[in-house]
């Protein structure tokens, strides 16, 4: 009986139909195997597509026979899918004939071993209704055959990538409706996050692969510092290209000259393995132009890449750029210097150098050079602490023609007490506990005249600084000068 139909001879099958709903990859240059292959039609279309190695394998002897005369560049082989022909194929056909099977999960199993990494299985088979996982055994016109639930069917392809493609082409008397599904090897996948610095790579990995210790982040910026720390097995040029001038700053920079030294296979490579050569994510910048090349090096080694893109915001500025932005901005507020109505603080120390290695001190605020508002108060902050006789709980004083002021310190500097001994624990035990910083207010008419400020000691006083305005000075200056003129010409 004639099974597949051609132009000049009708069978049973509507085989024109089927190769149309089968929706094969082109074949050209494939190996191409079709299990079950009756009188060859689906070889002779591997052919007639351009495929370098054509073969079809069926128990029928007389169906080949026709097969054969057709297709004669074709090699048919009579035999039963319990010897299968070694491969691998790039695609194999199994139509309408999976039910014969004994096993089925195993002949499925079987014929993925055949194929090539990038190859492709095409079932055409029937589903039973049903929500459960099982085979059901379903009534033919000839027979009883068993089929799978489509969670059955699911269960038997999980360690692989498949997807229902649609439809077959039913035939009379079929009790189910006819299904195309592409199978495929599972392959490890690729999740790839290349956009610039700055656009939300590291953001985009957390949010959506947080919580799944399976899926690791290979960070490009990692990869990079690790190999200038002397880490990883790899050849001595891609350590220099990386190694030279890199920074944290330069990534960018360090990207494009490794990719076009020709070392991105080298460098994906590289960051597969320390994946464990499964599943990841790559979080790394890389120029748009070389997307494809990380891709195709990604193929090369069995992975599915996956690009992860998204609405780019403004990029991260170049730190070439923020340093000239920084720098015109510099020379901008020189040529614009702010007039202030009160000047600018001056400070000028007094503490004499034989007591330098006695007290220690520091004034936080006001600092050299700031600008002090008229009407607002002053900010007085900073810290003092002694050694030997000096070791002792003490008041800050200030003094000038405004009159003269106390005021205690309340606060413990565990910075200070760092800073100085290298460790809080370092400190003289009395430091530790007593309070050597200080901060406290003067209202504005103190800034009109110079004034003192210092440290008292059990009674004793120590100048620590002068205190004024620019303007301040300017006038105190000119009254001093006038009062040493007056005095010479006067002959004193």
């Amino acid at each position: 009986m004639q099974y597949q139909s051609f132009p000049d001879v009708r069978g049973g099958s509507e085989s024109l139909q089927k190769l149309s709903s089968l929706r094969l990859p082109p074949l050209a240059g494939k190996r191409f195997l079709d299990v079950g292959c009756n009188e060859g039609f689906f070889c002779g279309y591997a052919l007639f597509d351009g495929a370098a190695h054509v073969v079809g394998i069926d128990k029928s002897a007389e169906a080949l026979s026709r097969a054969r005369l057709r297709f004669a560049a074709a090699e048919f082989l009579n035999q039963s899918w319990d010897c299968l022909p070694e491969g691998p194929f790039d695609v194999i056909t199994l139509l309408s004939a999976l039910h014969y099977a004994e096993d089925q999960a195993e002949l499925i199993h079987r014929l993925m071993e055949r194929l090539s990494d990038n190859g492709l299985l095409v079932l055409e088979i029937s589903m039973a209704p049903g929500h459960q996982d099982e085979w059901i055994k379903v009534k033919r016109a000839i027979d009883e055959r068993y089929f799978p639930t489509r969670i059955k069917l699911g269960k038997v392809l999980k360690d692989y990538a498949w997807k229902v493609i649609g439809h077959s082409v039913n035939q009379a008397g079929d009790p189910l409706q006819r299904y195309v599904v592409h199978v495929r090897k599972l392959k490890p996948y690729a999740w790839l996050l290349m956009q610039q610095p700055g656009t939300g790579k590291s953001t985009i990995s957390r949010r959506i692969f947080s919580g799944k210790p399976k899926v690791p982040v290979v960070s490009g910026d990692r990869t990079y510092l690790q190999i200038t720390q002397g880490k990883f097995d790899i050849s001595a040029g891609l350590r220099e290209a990386v190694s030279q001038g890199f920074t944290t700053a330069t990534i960018d920079k360090t990207t494009r000259r490794v990719l076009e030294q020709g070392l991105a296979a080298e460098l994906v490579e590289l960051w597969t393995r320390q994946a464990g050569y499964r599943d990841f994510i790559l979080d790394s910048y890389v120029p748009a132009e070389f997307h494809q090349h990380i891709r195709d090096q990604l193929h090369a080694l069995g992975y599915f890449p996956v690009d992860i893109s998204w609405d780019t915001p403004s990029p991260l500025v170049q730190a070439r750029d923020a340093i000239g932005k920084a720098n015109s901005y510099e020379a901008h507020l020189k040529k614009t210097a702010v007039e202030a109505t009160a000047g600018r603080i001056s400070i000028r120390k007094l503490l004499k150098p034989g007591l330098k290695s006695l007290v220690r001190w520091h004034l936080d605020s006001p600092t050299p050079g700031q600008l002090h508002a008229g009407p607002n108060a002053l900010r007085l902050s900073g810290w003092a602490l002694g050694s030997e006789r000096y070791q002792s709980d003490y008041q800050i004083y200030v003094s000038g023609p405004q009159g003269r002021l106390l005021f205690s310190p309340r606060k413990v500097r565990q910075d200070v007490l760092t800073t100085l001994f290298g460790q809080e624990q370092a400190a003289p035990e009395f430091w530790r506990t007593m309070p050597c910083g200080f901060s406290f207010e003067l209202p504005p008419a103190w800034l009109e005249n110079a004034f003192e400020l210092g440290v008292q000691f059990n009674g004793e006083q120590v100048p620590l600084a002068r205190v004024s305005t620019d303007s301040a000075e300017s006038s105190s200056g000119f009254g001093t000068q006038l009062l040493r003129n007056l005095k010479r010409y006067s002959g004193k």
